[in-house]
């Protein structure tokens, strides 16, 4: 399965990071560069949209962790939206759906 992230970009303080595909130890940089990336332009508040996000193992939730940290470091927070079966179940049993829980 392919895996794509694809950023769009908001004002200067704010991104959509769509997700798709399996996010695990092997893609895990893709997204960790993606995050980098935004932040390194100023961008601290970050929405990850899951909709067609198939999988997520616990180094795809560390990867959100540590983009929250990093946007939490300039005032700001990383927050997930539109998860669903798999990836939404995984984010429940961690508790980072209470945690990273997007709310307009």
């Amino acid at each position: 399965m392919t895996f794509t992230v694809t950023p769009e970009t908001g004002d200067h303080r704010t991104a959509t990071v769509r997700l798709a595909g399996e996010l695990d130890m092997s893609t895990v940089p893709e997204l960790d560069t993606a995050i980098s990336d935004l932040v390194g332009t100023g961008r601290n508040r970050l929405v990850v949209d899951l909709g067609e996000l198939a999988f997520c193992d616990s180094t795809g939730l560390a990867c959100l962790v540590r983009g929250d940290n990093r946007c939490a470091e300039l005032g700001g927070w990383l927050r997930v939206t539109n998860h669903r079966g798999h990836v939404a179940r995984v984010l429940a049993i961690s508790g980072l759906d209470e945690f990273l829980r997007y709310q307009p």
